[in-house]
């Protein structure tokens, strides 16, 4: 039993440093080095604010996107538009443009030149962005931050516990 709880400690103390270390990346990549979209390995994360690509796609999803060398007809791209960032379904494309168009919407969006173009959403993770959304809210961190500390304590407990008993017994 001792080793399955040293095992869910470390577990959880890697991938509580990864989200740490990948957070302090996306902050300082915003920050220091003012950049909108920060990428890890050409992937970044965008959340959904519009219903223009309704049903597939909807408010409040977590889209990771991913660089491509080359972009086909019917792909989900996130573009930049006006300062904008903008995810919806290519049409049309050729060596320099794009037509693209959101899947709720009647008409397509100006041309897109492939240069302006992100990347290709290549998951989506349904209601996640709301929640991350939640998680920037002082009350979200604080939920946070209590959620972690129970989580280390429930860990923790069996250990504590146990060196309690061996020294009562000596």
């Amino acid at each position: 039993m001792k080793k399955i709880w040293k095992v869910l400690r470390i577990g959880l103390l890697l991938f509580l440093s990864a989200i740490l270390i990948f957070n302090l990346y996306i902050i300082t990549a915003q920050i220091v080095f003012n950049k909108d979209l920060p990428k890890v390995a050409g992937f970044a994360q965008i959340i959904v604010i519009s219903g223009s690509m309704q049903p597939d796609i909807r408010v409040g999803d977590l889209l990771f996107i991913q660089e491509q060398e080359k972009y086909e007809k019917n792909d989900i791209v996130t573009y930049r538009s006006n300062g904008r960032l903008i995810t919806h379904r290519l049409i049309e494309i050729d060596n320099e443009t794009a037509l693209a168009k959101g899947d709720a919407n009647n008409v397509t969006d100006d041309p897109v030149p492939i240069a302006d173009i992100e990347g290709k959403v290549v998951l989506s993770i349904p209601d996640a962005g709301n929640y991350i959304l939640f998680l920037k809210t002082p009350k979200g961190m604080s939920l946070a931050i209590l959620f972690v500390i129970v989580l280390y304590i429930i860990l923790e407990l069996p250990g504590i516990i146990g060196s309690r008993q061996s020294s009562k017994k000596t």
